[in-house]
């Protein structure tokens, strides 16, 4: 065996490493449940106080819970604790907002009026749906010609106003902008998610969620002193702002932006100015106008949702020996970090333990994003990884055609991309194991479980505390994003999508093509520059070999011009289709920052990473997805056949004579020269461990 790597641990993996089911609610023979559990090679499970008659309030489930618990702890299983009855965490089936509508997720809409010509006095009356006027104000309309029509931000007039009612008069080309507040919950997450219909908590309001914490910890606490101790972690589920609309079919008459009340001052302690007159730039006007104000409220969003949820919660968590999890919403879109959180990356950085779940299930069609960019909130936090919830729930008809190669697929690839914890809705299948289970059907016979858990402890014994040795880094372009996004009246689909697909477009393509790599934001970017010199520019002790930049109009004008120090330091760095034309804030550094780059094609990028990739190689007429990863100061690769054929791989090294290839799927572990070939399975994985 290398050294390093224990024989019988690497087989026969501890549960830690292996799969924990989704339990929410269990059968009435719970024993003989558990011991199914182990038998079909489970590691511990995701549970909760019983749901029945009050859930955390009724003191009969919280004795039933720590029974729970205790057997468990007694077959060696370990437990999660998931925080919520119902969906979305902080919901509580209702009861947080019971008798507390001040706690329900609000948004603030714009309604404007323009006059042209003559003179005119106008009157808007707020409607049933509202809650009342925040902010009025009237602007000079710029007109540079006829067909043009900009307003004058520098020139605001405040307007009076109550709570219900604004009356002014306009002059010629001038134009009203009243800002409202209503509840945010039609066409929502709120309504369309597998749970309820019911409405939802502000996650940007600190009241609403120490109500929740109240409601669904406090009562675990105070029944069950160390339960959070006994527990791994805490899994909450997809909290989030209910702004946005879910369905492109589905056109509302309010275009929300997050709410919470004292958000204008907020802005202003935040910034250091006031953000009321650049209001209407949050809905309305051009990018060159707009995408500073935008930047910053969606930042702010992010972090008082970090402090808000996330951060309240954690802290909580540590304060009672518990650690807190879980996994926020659609983790693979740019657009979803910042309509779902302003800032995905600042509320996932407050959490105690990052984590993610995966509906696309099977490997033609997962998106390789959903681990990646969590990774890169696990790089920055010092995690050992991140938690995954597999839920094969998008297009379960192709899913089902061949359940355990599509997931088994699936996992490789999380596992690559940051996962080291596994949660499952992947439902096993105890028909056979007990007359008193046959209804409990599912994908996964006994063996086929035991052999997924195999698998899956394997990745994990392997991966655990390792770090990603990767010199290729893609920018997380988050600011054009936030820069284009506009509250809309029905699901997004227009400009703010551009840096997504972006990077999406050439993510697949160097991911496909053998080359790994992590997001790097602003911050790594002008951290990498600060220390750069001519040992390199590093990245969390990563040397940088390449920067990617998606192709982006807006970018972070200090993280543009620390491009020009990494490149200094031996970088490459590449500018795919475009350069950015604009800055975050102010344009001066621009120009001057892109002397000397050129926009290039994503063949071209991909061609000269062929041309210059040194080091290891494995080739096979198969796709081959691989990672490296520095384990105990040495090299090892997860090589991945993301095919549905057996991939035969032919292993090469510049500097390397031979390796022990540890095989994930049997456990087995072997000697091979450099120049050799093994055997991939379809949609599975081998390590290559250098000495």
């Amino acid at each position: 065996m290398p050294a390093g790597v224990d024989k019988q641990k690497f087989l026969n993996p501890d549960l830690k490493y292996r799969v924990s089911p989704m339990t929410h609610g269990w059968p009435e023979d719970r024993a003989t449940y558990v011991r199914a559990l182990k038998d079909y090679g489970f590691g511990g499970v995701v549970t909760n106080v019983p749901f029945t008659d009050g859930f955390t309030g009724n003191p009969e489930n919280l004795r039933e819970f720590e029974k729970i618990m205790r057997e468990l702890e007694e077959a060696g299983m370990r437990f999660w604790i998931y925080d919520e009855h119902g969906y979305p965490s902080g919901y509580a089936h209702g009861e947080t907002l019971k008798g507390h509508p001040e706690l329900e997720a609000k948004g603030f809409y714009m309604v404007r009026r323009v006059n042209y010509l003559e003179p005119r006095t106008t009157r808007f009356l707020l409607d049933e749906e509202s809650d009342k006027i925040v902010w009025a104000a009237k602007y000079p309309i710029d007109r540079p010609e006829m067909h043009e029509s900009f307003i004058k931000a520098d020139q605001m007039i405040p307007v009076e106003f109550t709570e219900s009612l604004v009356e002014c008069r306009l002059d010629t080309y001038e134009a009203l902008f009243v800002f409202c507040v209503k509840p945010a919950y039609e066409g929502s997450h709120c309504v369309h998610n597998v749970c309820s219909y019911s409405r939802y908590i502000n996650v940007m309001d600190e009241r609403a969620v120490r109500r929740f914490i109240d409601l669904c910890y406090e009562p675990i606490a105070a029944a069950i002193p160390d339960a959070y101790k006994r527990a791994v972690a805490v899994f909450t589920d997809e909290p989030s702002l209910q702004v946005a609309y879910g369905r492109e079919y589905e056109v509302w008459p309010y275009a929300l932006a997050p709410w919470v009340d004292g958000l204008f001052e907020k802005f202003e302690e935040e910034y250091g100015h006031d953000i009321k007159g650049y209001l209407p730039f949050i809905f309305e006007g051009r990018l060159a106008d707009a995408r500073e104000v935008r930047v910053k409220f969606y930042n702010l969003v992010g972090k008082i949702i970090a402090r808000a949820y996330s951060g309240q919660i954690s802290a909580w968590c540590r304060a009672n020996g518990g650690v807190f999890s879980g996994h926020y919403l659609s983790e693979e879109s740019m657009v979803s970090h910042v309509k779902d959180y302003g800032s995905y990356l600042a509320v996932m950085r407050a959490a105690g333990y990052p984590g993610i779940d995966v509906l696309l299930c099977y490997p033609e069609v997962y998106d390789y994003n959903t681990a990646k960019y969590p990774q890169m909130a696990a790089r920055k936090m010092g995690s050992n990884g991140m938690m995954v919830e597999i839920c094969p729930f998008y297009n379960i008809e192709e899913f089902a055609k061949d359940p355990v190669e599509n997931m088994t697929g699936v996992m490789g690839l999380l596992y690559l991309g940051g996962v080291r914890t596994t949660h499952s809705y992947f439902s096993a299948d105890y028909s056979g194991y007990a007359p008193q289970f046959e209804n409990l059907k599912g994908y996964l016979k006994q063996d086929d479980a035991n052999a997924f858990n195999e698998y899956v402890g394997r990745l994990g014994y392997m991966l655990d505390g390792v770090k990603s040795d990767c010199n290729l880094f893609v920018y997380y372009g988050i600011e054009d994003t936030q820069a284009k996004i506009r509250p809309n009246n029905s699901a997004f689909t227009g400009r703010e999508c551009e840096a997504d697909i972006s990077a999406g477009k050439i993510t697949r393509l160097i991911y496909e093509a053998g080359f790994d790599f992590m997001y790097a934001d602003a911050e790594d970017i002008t951290g990498a520059a600060e220390t750069a010199g001519p040992e390199g520019a590093f990245i969390s002790g990563c040397k940088v070999g390449a920067v990617i930049v998606p192709a982006l109009d807006v970018m972070d004008g200090d993280a543009l011009a620390a491009l020009g120090a990494i490149k200094d330091s031996g970088a490459e760095i590449y500018f795919l289709d475009k350069l950015p034309s604009m800055g975050t804030a102010g344009d001066a550094c621009v120009s001057g920052s892109l002397r000397g780059f050129s926009p290039v094609t994503a063949e071209d990028i991909l061609t000269d990473l062929s041309k210059k990739e040194t080091g290891f190689k494995a080739v096979s007429d198969a796709m081959i997805i691989k990672g490296r990863f520095d384990k105990d100061g040495r090299e090892m690769w997860l090589v991945a056949n993301n095919s549905r054929k057996a991939a035969e791989v032919a292993l090469s090294h510049d500097a390397k004579k031979e390796a022990s290839i540890l095989n994930p799927v049997d456990g087995s572990v072997a000697r091979m020269g450099m120049g050799g070939k093994i055997t991939v399975p379809s949609y599975r994985s081998a390590f290559v461990l250098f000495d």
